[in-house]
């Protein structure tokens, strides 16, 4: 059987060039892209403010307005509504990664690859791709008057 193989993103990009959501593949890769580990052992434990910025301008690009909380100097949340009014829809998720051991890896964990029709890259499953897919599902919200 011959593998199939297509990088989605080649390396990662300055979180304030990215300002209009990229289409759905190519967003998952620059978020691949954008080392975001957790960890305990502070010489693995990457701050997750890169991607936050990334997904706050997309999201302020489409129109939401946007919040980023800061829990310490290295770890951030975001918080980004449409519309007015207490009524809602809460999409939650979290931007770190667990840790990973290169040798585990038969590709660059920080390069978004897809091959037969699965992808992979550090945080595709869990939950880098779920924050691309709730973007380009929230683009049907924009032009709504919600309230």
């Amino acid at each position: 059987m011959q593998m199939q193989s297509m990088e989605l993103h080649s390396k990662w990009q300055d979180p304030s060039s990215m300002k209009s959501p990229p289409p759905l593949l190519d967003m998952i890769g620059q978020l691949i892209a954008i080392p975001s580990v957790s960890s305990t052992q502070a010489q693995f434990d990457t701050s997750n403010k890169p991607i936050i910025d990334c997904l706050a301008n997309w999201l302020d690009d489409l129109g939401f307005q946007t919040e980023i909380v800061s829990s310490s100097e290295e770890k951030h949340n975001l918080l980004a509504w449409i519309g007015e009014g207490e009524d809602g829809l809460v999409l939650s998720g979290h931007t770190d990664t667990v840790n990973y051991d290169q040798t585990g890896w038969n590709t660059d964990p920080f390069r978004a690859q897809q091959v037969d029709n699965r992808l992979y890259g550090l945080g595709t499953a869990d939950m880098k791709s779920f924050l691309a897919i709730a973007i380009e599902a929230a683009k049907d919200f924009v032009d709504k008057n919600l309230e």
